[in-house]
Order: C-alpha cells, then structure tokens, then sequence
C-alpha cells in the first residue's frame, strides 16, 4: 500500500523556524536586495549608461553583413532597351569600393536616402580597381529602384561596399570543363555581361541562353556582336516573338543532345522557376548540379 507524506504550508513551516535561522535567513535577502535599491536611488550621472545608437551612416546590420554605408554618384542614366523600364546607369565610386569588387556577380546594396529600403543590384562591369566607376542595370519599379531610375547626373546614392561571393569559376576549371552554358533572362543579364567582359571565361566554349520578351526589352543588344567576337554564342530567346522555343530551359532542351555533360559547367541568373528548369534539364544530361554556378 502506497504511503502519503504531508507537507507543511509554508506558513506552518516558518513557525517552525529556529530563531537563529530566521535571523540569518532575513541578513541574506537584506544583503540580495540592497546592491538593487543603491542602484535605484543613485544619481542619474553614476548609473550605468547604455552605448548609444548608432546612425545610418555608420555600421548597420543588413541581413548581409555588417558595413559602413558609403556613396557614388550619378555619372549617367540611360534607357538600357526602349521598353520595360531598364536604365543603364552608371556610377562614380571611390578607390576603396571599387577595390572590394573582386568577382563578376557581386553586388550593392542601394538606396537613395537614410530611411530608403535598400535595393540589391548587381554590377554590370567586369572589376577594375583603377576604374572608379560601376555600370548598373536597373528596373525601375516601386520603391528603391524606382528612385534611383530618376536620378540625374550629380545626384548620390547611398551604397554599401561589394557583396557576395559573384560567379565562383573555381568549382568548375576550365581544363575539366571546358564547356560553360550561360542562362538569363530580363535584367538577370546585368552580372552575366560582368562576366563575359571579365575574361575569365575565355579558352572555353561558352554559350549565352538570354530571355526576354521581345528586341525592344533586351538590355545590351548592342554588344551581342562583341560577345559574339569574344567566343559567346548567344541564343536570344524571346517569349513574345515568333514560335519556340519561348524559354531559355526550353530552348536548351533543343540543344540537349549535344551536351557532354561531364565536361559542362553552366552560370544562371534569373527567376528561381527558370533556374530550377534549367538544373533539372541540365541534370538529366549529365551535368553535376554543383558545376551549376550562382552568385546568391
């Protein structure tokens, strides 16, 4: 048979507290409180004071990473195609800036005020130190974006420094793959051109799948011919003209058979529903999905 055992309310148990205990037990919550009370009546200058707040323009957390904000300024704003609101803007930077662009798919966080949110856009133009200046592709739209498209030359736009790892080629060498496929689509071509003015991948074949609309929402156009001159062949798939293919993962399902896949390496920029097409067919081919090469 189970035993119960009764326990004393706490009332009945002080009374069972020995005098000397009592005394003792009433030193120590005395001697717990008072280090609380003098801090409470001390004069406002003996407290201890919290670090103040930093402002906007010193170290902020970005979700990034932590960095100062710094400026550029508005060299020049252009329409980049006649239609869907791209401006090819370009950037006077200072030489610290300009030296933490390393890689061609890196970007900056822009914004055009203290309170704006900021906007990541990628550069546009290879890296170069001595340059002093960042060419942007920019689609103007609500917000950040939409202010920097309106922006004049001589206006400044608050930036932070060059961020992310950019197109990491290293995970595909040149001398085992040979072959590098190229995806984007819409202002997703920004860093690809980066990388093509770059070098980095010249001696191998490369092939440029490029997505838009129609010619009148294509960005750089212009330059296919030069891209054409450095060893790209370039695939511009337009959604809205003529018949398929009418994406890029659909137009590489054209050219599927004529990949070797254990010598392919490929860079994507673009909307996750093109990327994650484009994998899967690339995939099936064989190319490991760890030659499959991001900047984000």
């Amino acid at each position: 048979m189970a035993m119960s055992v009764a326990t004393p309310t706490a009332h009945a148990a002080a009374r069972h507290i020995p005098v000397a205990a009592a005394r003792r037990l009433a030193a120590s919550r005395s001697a717990a409180v008072a280090p609380l009370r003098r801090a409470l009546l001390a004069p406002r200058s003996s407290r201890v004071q919290m670090p103040a707040r930093r402002s906007n323009h010193g170290i902020v957390t970005a979700g990034w990473n932590d960095f100062a904000w710094g400026s550029g300024s508005i060299v020049a704003n252009e329409p980049a195609a006649a239609d869907g609101g791209l401006r090819s803007i370009v950037l006077k930077v200072d030489g610290e800036m300009a030296k933490g662009y390393a890689k061609p798919g890196q970007f900056c966080q822009l914004r055009a005020n203290d309170d704006g949110k900021p906007a990541f856009i990628a550069i546009a133009s290879p890296p170069d130190a001595d340059a002093g200046t960042f060419e942007l592709l920019v689609k103007r739209s609500d917000g950040t974006a939409g202010e920097i498209c309106d922006m004049t030359a001589g206006d400044v736009v608050q930036m932070s420094p060059p961020m992310g790892p950019g197109f990491d080629m290293d995970k595909a060498p040149a001398d085992a793959f040979p072959n590098a496929l190229l995806f984007a689509t819409g202002s997703g071509i920004s860093p690809i051109r980066a990388l093509i003015q770059s070098g980095v991948l010249v001696g191998r074949n490369v092939t440029l799948y490029y997505g838009t609309a129609s010619p009148t929402y294509t960005a750089f156009m212009d330059e296919f011919k030069d891209w054409e001159a450095r060893g790209v062949r370039v695939r511009h798939v337009q959604s809205r003209v003529g018949g398929p293919p009418t994406y890029v993962q659909d137009a590489l399902k054209e050219d599927a058979e004529n990949i070797d896949g254990a010598k392919t390496c490929a860079v994507l920029v673009g909307q996750k529903e093109m990327t994650t097409a484009v994998i899967e067919v690339l995939e099936g081919v064989g190319v490991a999905k760890e030659r499959c090469i991001m900047n984000f």
